[in-house]
């Protein structure tokens, strides 16, 4: 969900991996889930979204930067109970509709992979039941040794009705709160990817050596 372009993508950074990345409007979306409606529903709150493989350097190439997740596994939590699961396409995609004024957690996660979840309130002003909207696109990175992932456990985002712009949005306050933490562990993240690819070439080349 990359909207427009550099100034976006940084602020979207911050989201612990939240990036919007600028995609063409994608009506190949796969069948709806319903959690707590049903077809014939007219008030609820539409996600429609994107699970992509973290890229392993700052400065990723278009290949790596656009890698989606086939069967990333998506929870659904209400009242800290788990609701409800499935998984995304081959393209990473997902679509799902929510009751409204109800509170959720949205968890994703893949074998190897750090899991991130963020939160989605669905409660809206009286009188505003209607049919919803909202795109995400999170990504998620592979489980790296040393790396300390303990601000994942929480949210990474919260979603909400915002009464100035009568939408679903970000938290940008919350956003503000938990942005030291994920810039730290991402510059950790990066570091740690670093020294393995090093690692790795300085093995090969070991062996390499050996071998002539």
């Amino acid at each position: 969900m990359r909207y427009k372009k550099p100034i976006v993508q940084v602020a979207l950074f911050i989201l612990g991996g939240l990036f919007f990345i600028g995609f063409q409007a994608d009506n190949s979306h796969p069948s709806i889930k319903y959690f707590g409606v049903n077809d014939s529903t007219q008030q609820y709150l539409l996600l429609k979204g994107h699970v992509r493989k973290s890229p392993k350097t700052t400065t990723p190439d278009a290949k790596e930067e656009n890698v989606w997740l086939d069967s990333a596994l998506i929870k659904i939590y209400l009242n800290n109970i788990l609701y409800s699961e499935f998984w995304t396409t081959k393209k990473g995609k997902s679509s799902f509709k929510l009751a409204l004024n109800k509170i959720y957690l949205i968890e994703l996660s893949k074998k190897g992979f750090v899991s991130k979840s963020f939160e989605v309130n669905t409660k809206v002003p009286n009188g505003q039941n209607k049919a919803y909207s909202f795109d995400f696109d999170i990504d998620i990175f592979e489980e790296v040794i040393g790396l300390d992932a303990s601000v994942l456990e929480k949210p990474i985002a919260k979603v909400a009705y915002s009464i100035i712009d009568e939408r679903f949005a970000y938290d940008i306050s919350f956003t503000n709160k938990i942005n030291s933490e994920l810039k730290k562990m991402y510059r950790n993240y990066y570091l740690l990817q670093k020294e393995q690819l090093d690692s790795i070439a300085k093995t090969k080349t070991t062996i390499k050596g050996k071998s002539n």
